[in-house]
């Protein structure tokens, strides 16, 4: 089709577009550019997405968001670990909120800081 998306999204940039129809690319033997191990869902063992892919999404939110830090994160560290399917039942089981983050701390306004600065906390004047 020639729309460039595949050249865009490649992350090995192995694409190249050519603006002809090349009936020779057709008949050759096709070629792994890479490969690598699919993750299996640790409840029902169906493969979805790379081990590599899931491991990183994993040791990027451990510790580091609030759904998946405390007690209760490593659990939830589980669901990444699922497929669609398992990752819906485990949610809907655990009547888990996935909205219910903690307060965000008050906006702070104009009055804020010209209250600070009267009160000679402002460090900056």
């Amino acid at each position: 089709m020639q729309c460039g998306l595949c050249a865009a999204t490649c992350p090995e940039k192995v694409i190249r577009l050519k603006p002809q129809v090349d009936f020779a690319a057709w008949s050759a033997p096709a070629r792994i550019v890479k490969q690598e191990e699919p993750f299996a869902c640790i409840a029902c063992g169906k493969p979805f997405g790379t081990r590599a892919a899931i491991e990183r999404v994993v040791e990027k939110l451990r510790d580091r968001h609030w759904m998946f830090a405390g007690a209760g994160g490593q659990d939830r560290l589980r669901v990444l670990q699922m497929c669609e399917d398992c990752r819906v039942e485990a949610i809907a089981n655990e009547s888990f909120d996935p909205h219910a983050a903690p307060p965000r701390p008050a906006p702070r306004t104009t009055d804020d800081y010209l209250r600070e600065r009267a009160e000679g906390k402002d460090d900056l004047c």
